[in-house]
């Protein structure tokens, strides 16, 4: 919702002590509406600020939702219900619950026609994508856009200009705005925080349909965080076994920390819409782990959706997976328990081996899927290789749950290794190495547990061989706070690598472990206060040879609490942030590059970084350049995000507040375009004129769309998602010719015009 919004309501909380009488001129007519929930639903109710009893369902239209509260949406939470209206418009939409009409708002864009009706006890309703609002509310409408001569208008209301009661006819169903036709219907608390509708008894629908679970993610989130092995996130797809019960065939094993996320879906009677549901439960052995109950969601911060669908798992096309975990920091008040960490699975805390795990999901009406697997908890076998005057001995560190050692030789340039297996007793913290000196060059050993986990390999080199140097070279791969290292060579590995980081005057050492023979890996986390180039600098024996590499990249880490400036490309952008820019530690990385649509385009990563109150860009122009604008991306069409220039220093400045992304300087001296215009005939000499509008880059704006008859001023109805705007002649042109012009502006003031003659027969 806009801001100006959250600023005239929040004063009017201020203001309002108590409700004015709803006796007043401008009441609309009462209609009769029924107020009974439908059978066999048990009724909610969020005791926690408000008794949400008194609502009704807000219009005539079936009791069929489209789409649920807190659903998914790119940038923000679907912070109410839509209801269908069978594609059709023209339903009549009821005042919820005794109130006054606080708000009007008139768009092309987004929500259309919005009302927004106060209540007594501080919370508010809103209904949006109106065709058309009563008499009474549609000539003040009128009246504004006329004064103000444009179409969108927004307009704050006292509680003595529309006050209405429960059930009173308020609007009618529409399709203005974004989307097909249905009503978007919320509920919001006295902090303006979106309350989920469903919660009111008399706001339900009939639904016995239990949820369908499709699939589960279980995700590591730490640097020795595994799952099966991986430090990726894994994906399992649910098996129904009976009517609303499914399972996950294969065991997971996890080690370290690790969240799990649910993609899940519902419908309800009658209904083809596919919906999202309202809590989901996670267990671990009957224990409960976690729970989210979607009662709220925040408004002014909704982008922090990206905190809880996996954003990294939706760009990867791998599905919406809500997270059964926290973290981040975050506003999201719908997890239980309410901590830092809640629902992350803390391997430690638990008894290594198998354990069962369920998630139970509901709708709001208490229909139930339950999915069912089995996790090994446990750590993978850790040890080292020793030498003696007997030969080799593997050395454990505990030996509780060992179940086999695995021993592989092989001879340098060999092909194939020679494997054995040999089975431990339970208390030997040493184990003597079936080798014969003569037999082999590398001994490479694999710990098993007894379920099923194995150790990293260790390597034991029983010669150096002789040659060349074998080239290495690093990989890099930014996780949320750390950084992982690869490092790959032609060749074997002949001695563990090891590596130096390099952050301005400070210097790291960082330990480098072996995955294969000619990869190792390692980790660190960069120092929070340098912002500039790292160094990594790795040295490996390959091939009994030393070999170096190395690798530079640019980091600046954006802290909670700390303010500061970040200069690129010599000060061709700069980002400023406060302490109020990150929900936490963001490790940003500015890259830069260019394709057809920009010369110059610099990245700012990671995208699914979500911000708190945002940052600051200002770019350096060209100033014998004009129509220069800052645009914004995150790999899809460009968004204009400011033209405000500073003259003395040549510089644009604007601000993103919601995720990173990509940022250019963008020239548009195109007009937009005005196109297809049409006069319908009309035996009552009113009619109808029609015409299309088109802007490539900056955008319409919208408050500059001006259309004349005759040089008087009138206000197209303006559908900004189908770029097209009608206007209904309301009184009788005279016959003949008459002047009709259209004149329409972009966002940075490209202006186009057109003049046409139409004739009234």
């Amino acid at each position: 919702m806009g801001r100006i919004f959250y600023s005239t309501l929040a004063i009017g909380i201020a203001i309002l002590i108590v409700l004015v009488s709803t006796t007043s001129k401008h009441k609309p007519a009462v209609v009769a509406h029924p107020e009974s929930a439908p059978p066999n639903v048990t009724p909610q109710i969020d005791s926690i600020r408000t008794d949400l009893s008194g609502y009704i369902w807000p219009t005539e239209a079936d009791r069929i939702i489209t789409s649920t509260f807190a659903e998914y949406r790119r940038l923000h939470f679907h912070g109410g219900i839509d209801i269908s209206t069978g594609n059709g418009t023209g339903f009549n939409v009821y005042a919820a619950r005794s109130g006054y009409v606080s708000l009007i708002r008139v768009s092309p864009v987004g929500y259309g026609k919005m009302l927004y009706v106060r209540h007594p006890d501080g919370y508010s309703t809103t209904y949006a994508h109106l065709q058309r609002f009563n008499t009474e509310i549609e000539e003040r409408v009128r009246k504004e856009q006329r004064a103000r001569g444009r179409y969108p208008v927004e307009i704050p209301c006292s509680p003595n200009d529309f006050p209405v009661k429960k059930g009173d006819l308020i609007a009618y169903t529409g399709e203005t705005g974004v989307g097909s036709p249905h009503l978007h219907f919320e509920i919001r608390d006295e902090n303006l925080d979106f309350v989920n509708p469903l919660l009111c008894r008399n706001v339900v629908t009939q639904d016995s349909l239990h949820p369908t679970i499709r699939a589960i993610s279980a995700t590591p989130l730490g640097e020795n965080s595994l799952v099966n092995g991986q430090w990726v996130p894994a994906r399992y797809s649910a098996r129904m076994v009976e009517a609303n019960v499914f399972t996950i065939i294969d065991t997971i094993q996890i080690t370290g920390q690790v969240g799990f996320g649910i993609n899940a879906r519902d419908k309800s009677n009658g209904s083809r819409f596919l919906n999202g549901l309202y809590s989901h439960e996670l267990f671990i052995d009957d224990s409960l782990i976690c729970s989210v109950t979607l009662n709220r969601a925040p408004s002014e911060d909704a982008h922090q959706i990206g905190l809880y669908y996996d954003w990294r798992l939706i760009r990867e096309g791998k599905g919406r997976f809500e997270k059964l975990y926290v973290d981040s920091p975050n506003d999201l008040h719908f997890y239980h328990p309410k901590t830092a960490d809640a629902g992350i699975i803390h391997t430690a805390a638990f008894a290594e081996g198998p354990h069962d795990f369920r998630i139970v999901s509901s709708d709001i009406s208490n229909n139930r899927a339950e999915l069912t697997g089995k996790l090994i908890i446990n750590h993978p076998p850790r040890f080292s290789i020793k030498t003696s005057k007997d030969g080799l001995k593997v050395v454990f560190d505990k030996t509780e749950g060992l179940r086999s050692i695995l021993v592989f030789t092989r001879r340098f340039g060999g092909d194939f290794w020679n494997k054995q297996s040999i089975t431990p007793h339970q208390n030997d913290h040493a184990v003597d190495l079936p080798t014969t000196a003569s037999n082999y060059d590398i001994v490479k050993v694999i710990a098993e547990n007894l379920w099923g986990t194995e150790s990293r390999p260790q390597f034991y080199f029983q010669s150096t061989p002789q040659g060349s140097a074998g080239r290495i070279r690093l990989e890099h791969e930014f996780e949320k706070d750390f950084i992982r290292v690869l490092l790959r060579a032609e060749g074997d590995i002949t001695s563990p690598p090891m590596m130096r980081v390099y952050e301005g005057t400070k210097e790291l050492n960082v330990q480098f472990f072996p995955l294969e023979l000619d990869q190792y890996v390692a980790t660190f986390r960069p120092l929070s206060s340098f912002h500039g180039t790292r160094r990594l600098v790795a040295s490996a024996e390959v091939n009994g040879a030393i070999a170096t590499t190395s690798v530079e990249f640019d980091l600046h880490p954006i802290s909670v609490g700390e303010a500061g400036t970040i200069s690129y490309d010599d000060g061709k952008i700069q980002i400023l942030y406060d302490s109020t820019s990150v929900l936490e530690t963001v490790l940003m990385r500015i890259g830069k590059y260019s394709r057809d649509d920009a010369p110059e385009i610099y990245s700012l990563e990671p995208y699914h970084a979500v911000l708190k109150k945002g940052l600051t860009v200002r770019m350096r122009i060209d100033p014998d350049t004009e129509k220069q604008a800052i645009y914004f991306s995150q790999g899809r069409s460009w968004t204009m995000l400011s033209s405000t220039h500073d003259s003395i220093t040549n510089v644009l400045v604007g601000r993103i507040t919601r995720t990173l992304g990509e940022l250019a300087v963008l020239v548009d001296d195109e007009p937009p375009s005005i196109t297809r215009i049409q006069t319908s005939r009309s035996r009552s000499r009113r009619p109808q004129i029609s015409f299309g509008f088109a802007d490539d880059l900056s955008g319409v704006d919208y408050n500059e769309l001006n259309m004349y008859i005759d040089a008087v001023p009138v206000i197209p109805e303006v559908d900004g998602e189908h770029r097209r705007a009608i206007y209904q002649v309301s009184e009788p042109l005279e016959r003949g010719s008459h002047h009709l012009t259209i004149r329409l502006k972009d966002k940075i003031g490209n202006t186009a015009e057109v003049q046409q003659k139409f004739t009234v027969q």
